[in-house]
């Protein structure tokens, strides 16, 4: 074990200065109290990485001929059942680590209007008992396919109007949406990393610690089907009434797939892992 992972098993890890340090990242200013901006901003990566993983679900199903065909298969660790009659998915976990880090259980359940590529088709998503590393999802999130865009790809709009996310025993994420996943041409199973879907739109909703936050898509949002974690992208956010309103979260990485994020409130660096176990505050 090196010295990094052996602060992390210490207790009282949630001393901001130890995270700080352990993290690798650089706080310019010791000065502003930046709690509320760890926070919404780890709240943002946790709703954003259900959301994407459970759209890229719905995709890669639709891209399989055999779960289409016979009604059945596995995405990751996913048993997939597709009911023809009901036009529906259903997506089961059972406790095993995803290859995101993320272990899951419940169900992801998908009713979809009609064929999923075709202009004009929605899609309901529900969940079902479901979490990501022990963080319940209560909610929805509503699709609908609105075609081709000038640029050719085709464009699924998502809605999430109320949907809740559990932090912890007392903490819960209030999160609302409008994004746009843009589907490269000629998309084929398996995905291609070099056409990847890429995500642009806005959030608004409630930390955990109770700190309004919103949020807007400044560079789309890398989706490479073919790596566990957004690959690339920029969001600019705003978090107002604390010390330092504003910020941003990027995701930086373009050139391979691993799972880091990087935070700045003015000029305060902050370099943290998506995994669940590593998320700041």
């Amino acid at each position: 074990m090196n010295h990094l992972e052996f602060l992390y098993r210490l207790p009282g890890m949630l001393c901001l200065g130890l995270l700080v340090l352990l993290s690798g990242c650089s706080k310019k200013n010791e000065s502003f109290n930046l709690r509320p901006n760890l926070n919404a901003a780890d709240d943002i990566v946790i709703a954003e990485r259900g959301l994407v993983h459970t759209f890229n679900l719905l995709l890669r199903a639709n891209l399989d001929s055999n779960i289409i065909k016979t009604g059945h298969g596995m995405i990751d660790q996913a048993l997939v059942a597709y009911i023809k009659t009901s036009n529906t998915f259903n997506f089961l976990y059972s406790g095993q680590r995803c290859a995101d880090s993320a272990i899951r259980y419940g169900i992801i359940s998908i009713r979809l209007s009609g064929d999923f590529f075709t202009h004009g088709t929605s899609a309901k998503i529900s969940f079902s008992g479901y979490t990501e590393d022990t963080h319940l999802f209560k909610g929805s999130d509503s699709l609908v396919n609105q075609g081709i865009s000038a640029q050719g790809y085709l464009v699924m709009e998502s809605i999430v109007d109320s949907l809740s996310i559990s932090r912890d025993s007392v903490g819960r994420i209030s999160w609302y949406s409008s994004l746009s996943y843009n589907i490269p041409p000629l998309i084929k199973f398996p995905p291609d990393s070099n056409s990847p879907v890429t995500m642009t739109g806005s959030a608004h909703g409630i930390s955990s610690d109770s700190y309004q936050f919103s949020l807007q898509i400044s560079s789309p949002l890398v989706d490479d089907l073919n790596c566990p974690w957004l690959r690339d992208g920029l969001m600019q956010v705003s978090i107002p009434g604390v010390d330092v309103p504003s910020g941003t979260i990027q995701y930086m990485n373009s050139s391979k797939c691993d799972n880091r994020v990087t935070y700045d409130f003015q000029g305060n660096l902050f370099n943290w892992w998506i995994n669940a176990r590593k998320l700041s505050v």
